[in-house]
């Protein structure tokens, strides 16, 4: 991790303490959820497994306010759904666009 890395990381950390600290001056401890995960990656680490993906070592971060392992769990699946449809609408191609056209026409050509 680098120094840079280090710096943010704690700047960070002392962010999620505000955080909790806020939720217990207002007495909103038992109605708070969160799941707050931070990290870096380590690019000096960088490597492509057997399969073609690439990975590399994390510095992470993470908080958890949930009252059991359920809660937590429809939280993760929200966040994992809410990514979806984010990545969905960041990944939407513009049929309007002439970038689109040409991406189509390096494709298989099968329109279905």
């Amino acid at each position: 991790m680098t120094e840079r890395q280090k710096d943010c990381i704690l700047e960070v950390q002392e962010l999620l303490v505000s955080i909790n600290e806020t939720v217990k001056k207002h007495g909103l401890e038992d109605e708070f959820l969160a799941c707050l995960a931070v990290g870096f990656l380590d690019l000096e680490t960088l490597y492509t497994d057997e399969d073609g993906n690439e990975r590399a070592s994390m510095s992470l971060l993470s908080t958890f306010s949930a009252a059991d392992e359920e809660e937590l769990d429809d939280m993760l699946s929200y966040c994992v759904e809410a990514y979806r449809m984010q990545t969905e609408e960041e990944n939407k191609e513009d049929t309007s666009k002439i970038d689109y056209w040409l991406k189509f026409g390096r494709r298989d050509g099968d329109i279905n």
